[in-house]
């Protein structure tokens, strides 16, 4: 995350609201290299599609273990790991998903002046954990999972947003690193929605 790419829009909106996987906790190097030092006879290819299913597994951990998902993840790839390595890749990999404490400190600044909503599928509990590092301010609205009227991809959750803050659509945005479940439901309800990607140096403005 470029803090700067996000400040350009604080004269135009009221309301922040953010994704938090690939957005605000956007480790993917370290996660990169934490599987290239774990596995060093991998190839980069084989390493980014692993990566991949580590990121999936992550999401699927909500209501089971993260080490199973990841055992999978390895073998979709045609690895075999042993569950002791898989644990010990799930805390680690786990871990790297915590906000770095000067995002923190850019959210709670923000919250001064600005409405800022963290918009995610985790539950209330993992964003507690994720945000660990350093406190978040009072300010800030967690719209977790277990808030939410349905499932993303929703403009139903959206629209619980504008109405929890009380602002009119034109005056939020909204920054997401998955078109189909971030951008998408934005963009149909009016939204200003800005694509936020690990994988490209730039941030796409839709």
């Amino acid at each position: 995350m470029i803090i700067d790419d996000f400040t350009q829009y604080a004269s135009c909106y009221d309301l922040f609201i953010f994704d938090i996987n690939g957005v605000l906790d956007n480790n993917h190097e370290a996660k990169v290299r934490t599987l290239s030092e774990a596995f060093p006879a991998l190839s980069d290819l084989q390493i980014s599609k692993i990566n991949i299913g580590m990121e999936r597994a992550y999401e699927k951990s909500k209501d089971s273990p993260t080490a199973s998902h990841i055992v999978t993840a390895f073998e979709d790839n045609g690895i075999v790991i042993d569950s002791n390595k898989a644990e010990e890749l799930a805390n680690r990999y786990y871990d790297l998903n915590r906000i770095k404490p000067e995002i923190t400190n850019f959210l709670n600044q923000l919250s001064e002046t600005k409405k800022v909503c963290l918009y995610t599928s985790l539950s209330k509990a993992k964003v507690d954990y994720i945000t660990s590092r350093c406190p978040l301010s009072s300010n800030i609205l967690v719209f977790a999972r277990e808030e939410q009227v349905e499932s993303k991809p929703s403009i139903s959750n959206l629209e619980a947003i504008l109405r929890i803050t009380n602002t009119p659509i034109n005056r939020a945005v909204l920054f997401g690193d998955n078109v189909a479940v971030d951008i998408m439901p934005a963009h149909l309800l009016g939204i200003k929605a800005v694509l936020v990607s690990n994988y490209v140096d730039a941030v796409i403005k839709v």
